[in-house]
């Protein structure tokens, strides 16, 4: 587990975006506030695509990128993991050069296995984040 600052966040963000292959699924884990959505935000800036912004109402959105979309789902207001076969979530992987998955604990058995998790926690400051990777 490593902590980031801001900056640091989106170096490995860069890392990760440069070392994940076409198609890969991302599962992304941690409490309330612990910069999921800000961590997509610079995975977006890091494959020049369009600007992510929260899915929490729309559950998924969609960003354009040179090199095909990423695709960011929040799996958090979903009731029963059955409603996320509504999303069509492999659909949504075979279109997307990186599909994120927000509390994809909440969709299982219904998610693709991840090809990175990465679990979020508060670090040791209000602008510093732990983030625990694994393959």
């Amino acid at each position: 587990m490593r902590e980031y600052t801001l900056s640091q966040l989106e170096e490995a963000a860069l890392q990760w975006w440069r070392e994940l292959p076409r198609g890969a699924v991302v599962w992304l884990t941690g409490d309330l506030g612990t910069g999921k959505t800000t961590l997509v935000q610079a995975f977006t800036r890091a494959a020049n695509a369009t600007p992510a912004t929260s899915p929490s109402f729309a559950l998924v959105h969609e960003y354009a990128s040179p090199e095909g979309p990423l695709i960011h789902v929040d799996c958090y207001r979903l009731r029963r993991p059955e409603e996320a076969l509504d999303l069509d979530l492999p659909e949504l992987g075979r279109r997307a050069r990186l599909l994120f998955i927000e509390w994809p604990e909440r969709a299982v058995p219904f998610v693709p296995a991840p090809d990175l998790h990465l679990k979020l926690f508060y670090g040791s400051s209000p602008d510093r984040r732990r983030i625990e990777g694994s393959r």
